[in-house]
């Protein structure tokens, strides 16, 4: 017999079947809750806009709440869960799919003009477009006095 400490343990596990029996209501624990989750986001700046691009896969872009500001854009949407109470046929043996609400707030590198926003979705990527708000460059040279 070896002299290795998890022996004993490791000799009864067949690695085939080492996940058979994990509770998977424990996953949150270790990779969070899958009720929530986030939207991907791009961020970007090109020829004097901002865009937001997030990936909002199988919702409904009339679900979306979408607020654009001159610092920030916040987003909040719902993806419900797919499944028809009515089908009892139905016995699920795994679902990965995410579900929940998504709530973000992306920050913008620069001032924004909010009344300029347009947001546009096509293929579950909402992408929002921002002008950025023109930064006046009138100024004035100061002289600087000196006391003695």
């Amino acid at each position: 017999m070896r002299n290795d400490k998890f022996f004993p343990v490791m000799r009864f596990m067949d690695p085939d079947k080492f996940f058979d029996g994990f509770d998977f209501d424990m996953m949150p624990m270790f990779f969070g809750d899958s009720s929530n989750f986030n939207a991907r986001v791009d961020l970007y700046r090109k020829d004097g806009k901002i865009f937001v691009e997030a990936e909002l896969p199988g919702i409904d872009p009339n679900d979306v709440d979408l607020h654009v500001y001159s610092d920030r854009v916040t987003l909040s949407a719902e993806k419900k869960f797919d499944s028809n109470e009515s089908d009892k046929s139905k016995s699920y043996h795994r679902t990965e799919r995410r579900w929940g609400k998504i709530e973000r707030v992306i920050g913008f590198p620069v001032e924004a003009d909010p009344e300029s926003a347009k947001a546009n979705f096509k293929n579950g990527v909402l992408t929002v477009e921002i002008n950025e708000k023109s930064q006046d460059k009138a100024h004035k040279k100061l002289t600087i006095t000196t006391e003695q």
